[in-house]
């Protein structure tokens, strides 16, 4: 019975493991819905089927039309009906559901049915697309699936900054569209700064006579020069109409647009235009002026720009900025210091909160909810205000816990104008690299709040500020793949994140990239990693996802270009190794000639294993902590740990209290059972120091995602010195100090192999 039993449960478990594999080789719907299961057979979609519609779902019966005519060339049919029959080929109905923005879809060989109500059915069509091939001469072939799916935040935004550089319509509704086929639903336009003034305001019109042309004046030295742009900006604004426009083209994709009008600080365009509204100077000094002065004058003018905004957009949310203010030049102004005496204000902060709780008072008797950076915390936070934390969190966990709306934007996971890797070999950037991993790896909603404050956070949001990012193509290559974390954390459920699926459905992405002739960033060559091994050869595949990709390698350590010979992938290396080898690679592919550039470092060293008895040695490892203001753990001296203990591959945090760090020490064996190759690598996003037999074999303070590492030994049986060291902090809390697996193989259990 028990061998019986035991082979019924190993067909099942090869059962099961097959349907995951066949179900993650065809669907590769992002976000991951949070139901999905696999039919028998397709329905193929034919050049004259037909899209059944009631009254509610005409509307993107008539978007999927026009999709499928203008990425496939089909002429599908829209017939609206009250009951819409069962054979119609694609029937889209119109269903009350308690969950907003819900859906379900049915795919057989005979049709395809979605059902929803409000935005849900829109979503199941963007769902169907992206089952779609992205071969137009294929048959239109859609696998059986059943789905049944629903948001899990109600906000999934992604900024816009066409202050720095201008934008035309058309590259505003391309960015539109790719944010609505991934169901991401907020749309925030940043069309005030210093930079540029981008929306007509019909009663101020020097706000874009002179404030949306800041280049031009620039270039005839009438103004400061741009020195934080990478080249002289693009000038140009949106008509009202165009706006309609805009606002018109996103309501048809159930995207919400929430314009930005920035104030008090990043206000220099609008100061340009009209000098008055400056914060003046008591002392007499010439500087630059971005502050707005708290004058009457200021407030009137800024209530006349927020009605002609309200009278644009319909949604209930205007963004009002708040961030970045020089707050101390208020301090110099004569408006200012006269406020501060009549109002009882003590600090120059609590100007900055009287200014944004006159603004919001104004936009409530509008019908309007106020939004603004985390700085409006600062002095006191208006009364019913939407804060978005970018600061970090702190900002929204504080916000929260007042029972504030939050839409976490924090740095650094939610800023895309950061490089996508290794930025020596990216585009010009800010702050360090912040990777695909990184972001989706983001949870919103803090640990550090409780349940009932956890629900004021609406969402997340995506972020590119635009100095460095002259044109649509630049665009598209910073936000996205970034974007599609952002639509699967907003969207998925929390217990479903699986970073190695989601990598797996973004890499099939880039066709339908391509058939939009959308320039996301590539993907990585996997396996371009650093490598410190005791092996005499190297030896190396290097194999990519997207079909007509070449690459352009180098051993030397010199950095290929588009010049370099070219081979289409796989591309197989075995070469010997006596020291180092500086691999380069220089991937391309077939739309608009994208490109990107990968390093890798491999030194060879030698490793001998030490002679202890296993019968001496328990599981787990040893560990120290130290309690201490020293940054150089080398000079940590003779200090005594705080704490020590035994530990398995999950550390846990130890957060010091503030200034001081903690340290962490951990020493023991790595136990080889089997003389084989291992892949020995760490789970940390910042990695700690591991030697092996005292030679370093993962070098400290490297982010895993941007310089991947990892130690590939060719091990006998026996017994191996392990030690590292650590500082420990909340960025690797729950993470696995060490992984080890057989080269090629899965990874070993660490209470198989890990010893002190």
């Amino acid at each position: 019975m028990k061998k019986t039993l035991s082979f019924k449960h190993i067909l099942l478990f090869t059962s099961l493991l097959l349907l995951a594999i066949t179900v993650n080789a065809q669907f590769h719907i992002i976000p991951q819905p949070v139901s999905l299961k696999a039919g028998k057979g397709s329905f193929i979609l034919s050049n004259n089927a037909v899209i059944g519609v009631n009254k509610e779902t005409e509307p993107i019966g008539k978007y999927l039309k026009d999709y499928l005519n203008l990425n496939y060339g089909l002429q599908t049919t829209v017939k609206v009906f009250e009951k819409i029959p069962a054979k119609t080929a694609i029937r889209l109905n119109n269903v009350w559901s308690n969950a907003e923005s819900a859906y379900t879809m049915n795919v057989n060989p005979a049709s395809v049915s979605i059902s929803g109500s409000g935005a849900g059915v829109f979503y199941g069509v963007q769902s169907l697309i992206q089952l779609l091939p992205t071969d137009k001469a294929a048959p239109l072939k859609v696998a059986a699936c059943t789905i049944a799916d629903q948001p899990r935040f109600g906000w999934r935004g992604l900024s816009l900054d066409v202050s720095r550089h201008f934008f035309t319509v058309d590259e505003v509704k391309k960015y539109i569209d790719v944010m609505a086929h991934y169901k991401l639903n907020t749309f925030h336009w940043h069309l005030t700064d210093d930079e540029g003034w981008r929306i007509q305001i019909d009663k101020y019109p020097r706000l874009t006579e002179v404030g949306a042309r800041i280049s031009y004046y620039a270039k005839r030295g009438e103004f400061r020069k741009l020195d934080n742009l990478i080249d002289d900006g693009r000038d140009g604004f949106y008509t009202k109409d165009e706006i309609k426009d805009v606002i018109k083209y996103a309501q048809d994709r159930f995207v919400t647009i929430l314009p930005e009008i920035e104030m008090p600080g990043h206000s220099e365009a609008a100061i340009f235009a009209y000098p008055q509204l400056g914060c003046q100077d008591s002392t007499g000094a010439k500087h630059r002026v971005r502050m707005l002065d708290p004058s009457e004058y200021t407030f009137k003018f800024m209530e006349d720009v927020l009605s002609e905004v309200i009278a644009l957009f319909p949604n209930q949310y205007i963004h009002i900025g708040g961030d970045e203010a020089e707050m101390a030049d208020w301090l110099k102004s004569p408006t200012a210091v006269a406020l501060m005496k009549r109002e009882h204000l003590k600090s120059e902060k609590e100007v900055q909160s009287y200014f944004i709780k006159r603004i919001e008072r104004f936009l409530l008797s509008r019908n309007k909810k106020l939004v603004g950076w985390d700085e409006i915390l600062e002095g006191g936070l208006a009364e019913s205000a939407t804060v978005m934390s970018w600061q970090g969190e702190a900002g929204g966990i504080a916000a929260a816990r007042m029972h504030h709306h939050v839409v976490m934007t924090p740095l650094p996971y939610m800023y895309f104008d950061a490089p996508q890797a290794n930025e020596d070999l990216e585009p010009i950037g800010w702050n360090p690299p912040v990777t695909w991993q990184m972001v989706y790896n983001y949870e919103p909603q803090s640990k550090e709040l409780t349940n009932a404050e956890a629900e004021y956070i609406l969402g997340a949001q995506g972020n590119i500020w635009n100095e460095k990012v002259p044109n649509a193509q630049h665009l598209q290559y910073m936000v996205y793949p970034r974007a599609l974390a952002v639509a699967e954390l907003t969207w998925s459920p929390k217990n479903e994140k699986d970073p190695e699926r989601f990598g797996r459905k973004m890499k099939n992405q880039y066709g339908l990239f391509k058939l939009w002739d959308f320039n996301a960033r590539l993907p990585d060559i996997d396996g371009v990693d650093n490598v410190i091994t005791n092996k005499s050869r190297f030896k190396l595949t290097l194999s990519y996802p997207l079909k007509g990709a070449k690459v352009r390698y180098a051993l030397n350590g010199k950095m290929p270009d588009a010049h370099s010979p070219a081979v289409p992938f796989p591309v197989n290396i075995n070469v010997p190794l006596k020291d180092s080898i500086g691999l380069r690679t220089f991937t391309t592919w077939t739309l608009n000639d994208q490109h990107i550039r990968q390093m890798a470092s491999i030194r060879r060293v030698n490793i001998k294993h030490a002679h202890e008895k296993v019968a001496n040695l328990k599981t787990s490892m040893a560990y120290e902590v130290f309690k201490t203001r020293e940054r150089d753990i080398d000079k940590l001296g003779n200090e005594k740990p705080t704490e020590t203990g035994e530990t398995s591959l999950i550390v846990p945090v130890k957060i010091a209290t503030e200034g001081f760090i903690n340290w962490v020490k951990i020493k023991g064996f790595i136990k080889i059972g089997k003389e084989a190759d291992y892949e020995l690598t760490t789970g940390f996003e910042v990695s700690p120091a591991l030697f092996l037999d005292e030679v370093p074999v993962i070098k400290p303070g490297l982010n895993t995602y941007v310089e991947p590492q990892k130690a590939l030994l060719h091990l006998k049986k026996g017994i191996y010195a392990l030690s590292g060291h650590y500082m420990a902090d909340k960025a690797n809390e729950n993470q696995t100090l060490i992984e080890l697996k057989v080269a090629g193989g899965e990874k070993l259990y660490p209470k198989f192999y890990l010893m002190h």
